[in-house]
């Protein structure tokens, strides 16, 4: 699995992991679990989540969300 992008917020995150679901992008939002415990802006280094996918989805996942890339 490699790193492919770390969401600004929970919600943002949500979406983010619904959109891999539905196009079967294999991946693993690293993080996520600390963060649904302690939300909001406790320390950028205790709640950064980081999506990972599977390197071969890496190019597909990249494209979907160029979107929140280019925000």
């Amino acid at each position: 699995m490699i790193p492919i992008y770390s969401p600004k917020s929970e919600s943002e995150a949500a979406v983010i992991v619904s959109l891999m679901q539905a196009y079967d992008v294999p991946f693993l939002m690293q993080g996520g679990a600390f963060s649904s415990m302690y939300p909001g802006p406790v320390s950028n280094s205790l709640n950064a989540q980081t999506l990972l996918v599977d390197k071969d989805y890496a190019e597909m996942a990249r494209q979907l969300l160029q979107p929140f890339m280019d925000a």
